[in-house]
């Protein structure tokens, strides 16, 4: 899975889209179509929240949520009540609210044909598998573990701590370990991330060297968890060709959401 509509075709053992289609009374050529016209919004939306740092704290603490991973994992799970809010939730936060999510709805709808009611009752639905198959690809990438240290248990605000500290430009490990480092307003998700890693491994490192000295450095010069969290980003893609009329369009609704 490598971007949102090959994470849509991979959900619920590659049945996701024709469960969405009986769900909602779709052929699955219409489900089908609901999709593709849904995942550029999503994507933007998602990359959107992704330069700044309270907006991707949140984004992360949605994607470890239980409900997410459940409807990228079980047809039967789709139709619950903590699904379709957990989804609702994502797309209040990717969309500005309510009034946003209702224009993607609209703007999908006109796309694939398919009504803005039922578009609107789909979305919270899609946004929630999308949500568990982006959870699944990061922790098939060695971030599963990450994901949940940094968002659960008494952990509080250590992600947007980290964030802020990334897009401050305080990026001292990051630079001993050879992390990516971005401008303090860069905004770029892999800065960010490549700076938050940096300034967790940094430490880790330091202390490794001090109990074994003559460790040698990984021969490959690949960092596992930099190439999964680049994994997470890229997957954030939509996937698709689309025309530079639908992005115009797009990026207009969201830009209208933020001014708001």
């Amino acid at each position: 899975m490598f971007n949102l509509t090959e994470i849509m075709h991979a959900a619920q053992n590659g049945q996701g889209i024709t469960n969405l289609a009986s769900q909602f009374g779709l052929s699955p050529e219409q489900a089908q179509a609901a999709v593709k016209a849904l995942m550029p919004g999503m994507s933007m939306g998602l990359q959107n929240q992704a330069t700044s740092t309270d907006g991707f704290s949140s984004l992360i603490n949605m994607m470890t949520g239980g409900a997410h991973q459940e409807a990228f994992n079980n047809p039967d799970a789709t139709a619950a009540p903590q699904t379709v809010n957990a989804g609702t939730d994502v797309l209040h936060q990717i969309f500005g609210g309510q009034a946003g999510a209702d224009a993607i709805a609209k703007h999908a709808a006109n796309l694939s044909g398919i009504s803005s009611a039922v578009m609107q009752s789909m979305m919270p639905v899609i946004a929630s598998m999308v949500m568990g198959g982006l959870f699944k690809g990061a922790s098939n990438n060695g971030l599963g573990g990450f994901l949940s240290t940094i968002t659960g248990g008494s952990a509080g605000n250590m992600l947007t701590n980290m964030l802020t500290q990334a897009m401050s430009g305080n990026f001292a490990a990051a630079q001993t370990t050879g992390a990516p480092v971005a401008a303090a307003h860069g905004g770029m998700l892999g800065g960010i991330l490549g700076g938050i890693m940096g300034s967790m491994m940094g430490a880790q490192a330091a202390a490794s060297q001090t109990s074994q000295p003559t460790q040698q450095a990984n021969p490959a010069g690949v960092n596992p968890m930099t190439s999964g969290l680049e994994m997470l980003q890229s997957m954030m893609n939509h996937g698709q060709q689309i025309q530079a009329g639908q992005t115009n369009a797009l990026q207009d609704i969201l830009n209208s959401m933020i001014k708001k």
